[in-house]
């Protein structure tokens, strides 16, 4: 993917160059802080007459006119001073760029630019100028060179976008990762959104180097910042290739089913399977049956494996709500939070969220709970059950241990604070 703009700016841009009359008034006034190498500030006598017939077209922005002047003027005999010979570059590249000539203004322009008559206080306005130009003409190199120039100079930090556009359409990832992420961190620093291609190519650079934590943030910032259903489809896919256990898979399943972004038939698969496993028949039940209900399971064999995980979850479910009260009684009696923690997933599986909340809030109470970060998810998923955004945005803030687990709480947080 690439970003791209137009030059509909670099005429304003260049305003500076729209009407080259100062290179008369300058003759008439005081010596401009230039080189003193740029010699006598004023056209000869035989090229004038020329000079100030382009420098009046271009006032009329008539510019085939500019440059048949300018050639009149090239074609007259004799050796020409320097500051003849940059302003016959500064007017012709005023006039290619109003005409649309792009690769002819960008040669005058840099010609001009290594003349020894190009004031320095004009000159970082030149290289925006030239990044803008190169860009525009595919010149990625030069691109690269004034993008990285116009910054040196004091020019906005936000022109290194086209640089990291240039590295990237060069296929060069490593700097295209390293511009587009220093961009990002200092857009975000001052409180901008950085452009949606912003986030894409820097997740695309990272994902040709095969840095999956990389592509995992932008992703993230994208489904933050430009909520799209593609966004999070990838950034789920990407999380459950971090994940390292099946509470992690779970975890992360989960917040794709409250995403709506789980759709595939071995994600409801895996999920119920999952569930399942953790002693959580209740869940593994209404997550088949949800994915039977949205006709997810299309051919036999998802039928009929997914039948017969649905009935060993009821059958499972049904004898775990008879019990229900007793491990009620059991957590409680216990000196330490972890059996109240996994009674309140059973209760939040059952669709009783306020019972959910009572037991883990007990099991974080007491202590000894062995994975903080779940009973963290848990209680933030529990509360947004309940229409309580406040209370989850709190519990899914307690998460921090694990960066996966952390990141899931995150986008929870997202969700309840949307």
């Amino acid at each position: 993917m690439s970003q791209r703009w137009g030059l509909g700016a670099t005429v304003v841009a260049i305003g500076f160059f729209g009407s080259t009359s100062v290179a008369f008034a300058q003759a008439e006034a005081a010596p401009a802080a230039i080189n003193p190498a740029c010699g006598e500030q004023k056209f000869a006598k035989k090229v004038e007459k020329n000079m100030r017939a382009a420098d009046k077209a271009s006032t009329d922005k008539k510019w085939d006119e500019v440059l048949a002047q300018v050639r009149e003027a090239e074609a007259v005999e004799g050796e020409k001073n320097e500051w003849h010979k940059f302003y016959v570059h500064e007017y012709s590249g005023t006039a290619y760029v109003n005409l649309k000539k792009y690769p002819e203004a960008e040669l005058e322009f840099g010609t001009a630019l290594n003349s020894p008559c190009m004031p320095e206080a004009q000159k970082p306005n030149r290289y925006k100028v030239l990044l803008q130009l190169a860009y525009q003409n595919k010149n990625y190199p030069k691109a690269i060179e004034y993008g990285n120039l116009a910054v040196k100079a004091g020019g906005d930090p936000d022109l290194m976008v086209y640089v990291g556009n240039a590295y990237y359409i060069q296929n060069d990832n490593e700097n295209t990762r390293r511009v587009m992420a220093d961009l990002v961190k200092a857009q975000e620093a001052k409180g901008a959104k950085p452009e949606e291609q912003t986030y894409r190519i820097l997740q695309s650079a990272c994902s040709n180097l095969k840095d999956n934590a990389c592509v995992i943030d932008q992703f993230e910032k994208l489904v933050a910042h430009y909520p799209k259903a593609d966004y999070w489809t990838s950034l789920i896919g990407s999380m459950l290739r971090e994940s390292k256990n099946d509470k992690q898979l779970l975890s992360v399943l989960r917040l794709a089913k409250g995403s709506d972004v789980l759709t595939e038939a071995d994600q409801f698969y895996e999920m119920s399977r999952l569930a399942l496993d953790q002693g959580l028949p209740g869940e593994a039940q209404t997550t088949v049956e949800e994915g039977f209900q949205k006709g997810i399971f299309k051919d036999a064999r998802e039928k009929d494996r997914s039948t017969r995980l649905l009935d060993e979850a009821k059958k499972a479910a049904a004898y775990d709500k008879t019990t229900i009260d007793k491990q009620d009684a059991s957590a409680k009696a216990k000196p330490t939070g972890d059996s109240d923690v996994k009674l309140g997933a059973a209760y939040l599986s059952y669709s009783q969220p306020e019972k959910a909340i009572e037991a883990i809030k007990r099991g974080v109470a007491k202590g000894g709970v062995k994975d903080p970060d779940e009973a963290g998810l848990l209680l933030g998923m529990a509360y947004l059950r309940m229409g309580d955004k406040a209370e989850a945005a709190n519990a899914f803030r307690t998460v921090t241990s694990n960066p996966l687990m952390a990141r899931v709480a995150k986008l929870w947080l997202l969700k309840a604070m949307s």
